[in-house]
């Protein structure tokens, strides 16, 4: 009996003391009867007897006896991953068979182990009393291992590791993160997976709509939930939620359509011209630029362009980008040849053709486009290339301007949309194109492409 409340205790042979991480086991009966606690004390001490028999066996589960020799003195994230850890093991095994009990009972062990010894006693209840910061560690330890509350942030860092997602992308997801942290702060909601409620959610984006300290676009917070709903969606394929309870899905706000002043455009000749007369800082910008004419790539996919992409037969492959599937062929255009045949010369095939955009490791935010994309803005403004939009920082052309003349000369030369959509990479929008179209013909493509001509004051045989 202790303290007026009967408990168990089981001695653990000395030999096992290492192994299982204390020299007795305890567990409280939860009663001050002595007949009740009589009847009780032969299941428990059962499963004391049955863990200490695989400790002996070497059945105890490493997670547990590392967490029972070490948890006193691990910090909350390492508690926090040894009780995922753990949860993972009790879900590998059916409820109510003996390897859920042990696991299950090492669990408890734990937790009491970071609980500690008691400090003092309850008068009033007779019941033990433990230092209160060493209790609430032990409590969201046990709520976590037993699958009761999930930490957001925890599984995130995986989460980032498995999609394929642009160091960007990532980026987003943990803004994304953060902000539903400082929401859950400020409105008194557990940073944890099971506290976000659909209609939790809900308030969450209505608060961000209106936050005036903080103004996003509809935009902007449709990309953040766009990264929460996939998140989720990772969550419920790894068993941390149960399936298509995402509090994300259909959650979004209306889309803001620009008015026709502020959308994006084609660059004119006339800017074509301004463009490609004068010389950037950066020799191979003007490279970049030509590739982007007369191919309509983007730009990111044009500076990972390497030796091995320029095919025998006459063509670019850019790698898949945005919803893609697939690299992609674009024959080389009769005004481009020169060009390319200088960038490969000398060059093996894993060389890069624009090595003055290297790449960039996995870990930065920024794209390996990023250098060129910004050393193009401030050449394209030396040119007096600019129509900047009343209250935004972004003009109406940009880099990919290109690509939108690209489009829209090769549609005036009369080339059928289906084919310039497949040669850009866009998705057809005609359903019987995307669900049944073999692929077009290499003289279709070449067709499409040579029908795109420069503005005829831009020198065509740079070499």
């Amino acid at each position: 009996m202790n303290n007026g409340g009967w408990r168990v205790t089981v001695p653990v042979p000395r030999e096992l003391v290492k192994s299982v991480g204390k020299t007795r086991l305890k567990r409280s009966l939860d009663t001050h009867s002595q007949a009740e606690a009589e009847r009780r004390k032969h299941a428990v001490i059962a499963e004391f007897l049955a863990m200490i028999e695989a400790a002996r066996q070497g059945r105890l589960p490493k997670a547990t006896v590392a967490g029972i020799s070490a948890s006193a003195e691990m910090s909350d994230k390492e508690l926090t991953s040894l009780a995922l850890d753990l949860r993972s093991n009790l879900q590998a095994h059916e409820e109510d068979t003996p390897a859920f009990e042990l696991e299950t009972e090492g669990v408890y062990l734990i937790a009491d182990r970071i609980r500690g010894q008691e400090v003092a006693t309850d008068h009033e209840t007779d019941s033990p009393v433990f230092d209160p910061a060493r209790e609430t560690k032990a409590d969201r330890f046990l709520r976590i291992a037993l699958g009761k509350e999930t930490p957001i942030r925890e599984p995130l860092g995986l989460f980032h590791e498995q999609v394929n997602w642009l160091p960007r992308t990532k980026a987003d997801s943990a803004r994304a993160v953060d902000l539903l942290e400082t929401w859950c702060a400020e409105n008194r909601v557990p940073f944890v997976i099971e506290a976000i409620t659909r209609k939790k959610a809900g308030v969450f984006i209505g608060d961000l709509a209106s936050n005036e300290e903080r103004p996003l676009t509809n935009r902007t917070i449709n990309k953040y939930l766009t990264c929460l709903s996939q998140f989720w969606k990772w969550l419920e394929k790894r068993g941390y939620v149960e399936l298509d309870t995402s509090p994300w899905r259909g959650q979004s706000l209306p889309k803001v359509q620009p008015k026709e002043e502020e959308k994006e455009r084609p660059f004119t000749d006339d800017e074509m011209i301004k463009l490609f007369s004068g010389e950037p800082q950066q020799p191979y910008l003007k490279d970049i630029m030509l590739v982007g004419a007369l191919t309509g790539a983007r730009i990111d996919a044009i500076v990972s362009l390497r030796r091995k992409d320029i095919t025998e037969d006459g063509c670019i492959r850019f790698k898949a980008q945005k919803k893609e599937r697939a690299s992609r062929l674009v024959p080389i255009h009769t005004a481009l040849k020169p060009t390319i045949a200088r960038l490969v010369e000398g060059k093996q095939p894993d060389n890069d053709l624009f090595p003055e955009c290297p790449p960039v490791p996995s870990d930065k935010e920024r794209e390996r486009s990023m250098p060129a994309v910004k050393a193009f803005t401030r050449y394209r403004r030396k040119q007096g290339v600019i129509d900047p939009v009343e209250g935004n920082r972004r003009d109406r052309v940009n880099f990919h301007s290109f690509r939108r003349w690209f489009i829209t000369k090769a549609l005036q030369a009369g080339q059928s949309e289906l084919v310039v959509q497949i040669v850009v990479g866009h998705k057809p929008q005609s359903v019987a194109a995307s669900v049944y179209l073999g692929g077009l013909t290499m003289e279709q493509m070449k067709d499409c492409v040579e029908a795109v001509q420069l503005p005829t004051l831009i020198g065509q045989s740079r070499t």
